[in-house]
């Protein structure tokens, strides 16, 4: 039987080196144009910037629902004690602890809200419907939980980070003991913030609609998109000479294995909520899907269920197409613009009840983007990209799938 060498660290480039500051420099001037872009076009439209509100809000909702799961994902990891993902693990890392960059994106959502929240108008406030949501839907609770909720992301994403950093340096085994311990309260506290911060930023757009499942709706979708991009990242890294031989097929199998399970997974939830507003047909819950399957928004939400549950399942489901880097890299960024026009219908019908094309929510898609690019490599550039010292990363690089 032929015996392959197992690679090692000294086998490629594991930092960033000169590649880190253009890509900074590149991401900063993309953020900061496409939200000046986003202002102009949103101040040219004459409403006070409500469509600029609305598509704003539509894109942090994005990247933070992708920076989310990456906290989760690292969680889940130390849960479980995997090993498959430490080679790239601190990809997430990064990923997830732009939260404090989170927070201050988060501030034009909280300065806009009269434009965006149905709650901050006079007259639906003082509503029969609202006299038991008042206490909860007002700006002044609406700020505060906002600083609840970044405090528990950005101290968990944090802690992970530095912590892992650290191991670098010392090869202390209890940081790694200490995240397994930790880690199922992180998840937990995660869970429940995260479930709240979905019904504040997006659902309660609609303040007489609600559902159970919606937080569930939206942490899906954000996995798989955290799962696209991780793959995308490593296959853009690989090509600069980074991360090569050291992240293997068998990685990225398991990362398409990942993007096949979740896209099914967001697929059942979808379904399961829509499945159940039908069958029930009460006014106030079907209101928000009549809203969504009329006048042009019901083409949009076929099309974009075919889009982010059918095809990509159909795509992933070979063996062959989760192993080879062309076909994955296809998919990841299909799955990241599905995704995507998913959070568009669900939140722009708000703004309009026809369907409009919106330039201003494609360049703030740049803007935001574009500055959580630059967080992320910022972070990066701080050392390596692979935890050099964590107990099981030669298990990892030996990896194999069955």
């Amino acid at each position: 039987m032929a015996h392959h060498r197992v690679p090692t660290l000294q086998d490629t480039r594991t930092t960033l080196d000169g590649l880190g500051p253009r890509v900074l420099g590149i991401s900063v001037a993309v953020g900061l144009a496409g939200l000046a872009a986003a202002v102009g076009l949103g101040l040219a439209q004459g409403d006070g910037l409500k469509h600029f509100s609305f598509a704003y809000l539509l894109n942090f909702a994005f990247f933070l629902g992708l920076s989310l799961g990456a906290l989760f994902f690292i969680g889940i990891m130390f849960v479980t004690r995997a090993s498959w993902n430490v080679v790239i693990r601190r990809l997430a890392e990064v990923m997830a602890a732009v939260m404090p960059l989170m927070a201050v994106l988060a501030i034009p959502v909280i300065l806009l809200a009269g434009n965006i929240y149905g709650w901050m108008d006079p007259e639906v406030a003082n509503s029969h419907a609202m006299a038991h949501k008042t206490g909860y839907l007002n700006l002044g609770a609406f700020t505060v939980r906002w600083i609840i909720y970044f405090v528990i992301w950005s101290g968990y994403s944090l802690f992970y980070w530095r912590s892992s950093l650290a191991q670098d340096k010392t090869g202390d085994l209890a940081i790694t003991r200490r995240f397994e311990n930790l880690s199922g309260f992180a998840l937990l506290a995660c869970g429940i913030s995260m479930a709240a911060a979905s019904f504040d930023l997006v659902m309660s757009i609609d303040p007489l609609w609600f559902s159970t499942m919606f937080a569930v709706y939206y942490w899906a979708g954000g996995f798989v998109t955290f799962f696209a991009v991780m793959t995308l990242v490593t296959l853009g890294l690989q090509r600069t000479g980074r991360l090569t031989r050291i992240v293997s097929p068998e990685h990225f199998h398991d990362l398409g294995k990942a993007m096949f399970a979740f896209t099914f997974f967001w697929g059942y939830i979808a379904f399961s909520q829509y499945m159940l507003y039908w069958y029930a047909n009460i006014p106030e819950e079907t209101a928000w899907y009549l809203l969504r399957s009329q006048n042009g928004w019901g083409e949009l939400g076929k099309v974009q269920l075919y889009c982010t549950f059918g095809l990509p399942w159909l795509g992933l489901v070979s063996r062959w197409a989760k192993r080879s880097r062309k076909v994955l890299a296809f998919w990841a960024v299909w799955i990241i613009v599905a995704q995507w026009l998913n959070l568009y219908w669900v939140v722009m019908p708000e703004y309009s009840e026809h369907f409009v094309f919106s330039p201003i929510a494609v360049v703030c898609f740049l803007g935001i983007g574009g500055l959580w690019l630059a967080g992320v490599t910022r972070l990066a550039m701080g050392g390596s990209l692979v935890p050099t010292r964590d107990p099981r990363l030669d298990e990892s690089l030996r990896f194999e799938n069955a």
